[in-house]
């Protein structure tokens, strides 16, 4: 499990670890997209870890998968969202955004299956939600997102989502929808780019909803 302790030191240190993902868990077509959200790794860890979160803090703070894996090791993380959530990670529940394992409580990042798959929503997803395979996935994970955020939503008392309104932000505020809560609950952060080319921007905004 990752800790505070931990992350600090990987978002202040120079190390950069990459995992290779396990081959049941790499998404190569949109059977696969299907195939993934039943996988029994997968559903454990939703059911067993993420259903059963035990907040910490009184603030949730959401952000979305990256390709590389640990998510903390990755560009956009370590030297993008960790980098301006920095002084603040002890004081908040860090969440990801994630196809297929929906919300990932940032502790269990360096765990196995977070750091051992591979879901591109651009080719298998955000391209193709005509087909009905992708459909479908989408229609999983909007419903399991939409349970998570049912029974959590009311254990914070603020919210804040760092989500690109492309896809991730789109399958939150569907979720939301689908269990009945107003977007109001939530504060959006939103970027002008990548997140590693706007940390002063990121950290100012969160300066303003965290140290009002």
């Amino acid at each position: 499990m990752l800790t505070d302790d931990k992350l600090e030191s990987i978002v202040t240190g120079t190390i950069r670890l990459r995992t290779k993902p396990v081959d049941k868990l790499v998404v190569r077509s949109l059977e696969d997209g299907i195939r993934i959200w039943e996988d029994k790794d997968v559903k454990s860890f939703y059911y067993d870890k993420s259903m059963k979160w035990q907040p910490k803090n009184r603030t949730a703070v959401f952000l979305p998968c990256s390709a590389w894996k640990p998510y903390p090791y990755s560009p956009s993380h370590k030297d993008g969202y960790l980098k301006a959530l920095l002084p603040y990670l002890r004081r908040v529940d860090l969440f990801v955004v994630s196809e297929p394992m929906t919300i990932v409580p940032y502790c269990y990042s360096d765990e196995y299956p977070i750091d051992s798959y591979e879901y591109d929503p651009t080719k298998f997803f955000m391209g193709s939600l005509r087909e009905p395979l992708a459909s479908h996935a989408l229609d999983v994970f909007v419903s399991r997102l939409a349970d998570w955020v049912g029974k959590f939503n009311a254990r914070y008392e603020t919210r804040i989502l760092i989500l690109p309104r492309s896809w991730h932000l789109r399958i939150f505020h569907r979720a939301l929808e689908r269990a009945g809560i107003s977007k109001e609950h939530y504060s959006t952060v939103r970027l002008p780019g990548r997140a590693r080319n706007n940390v002063e921007s990121l950290r100012k905004s969160l300066k303003l909803l965290l140290e009002e």
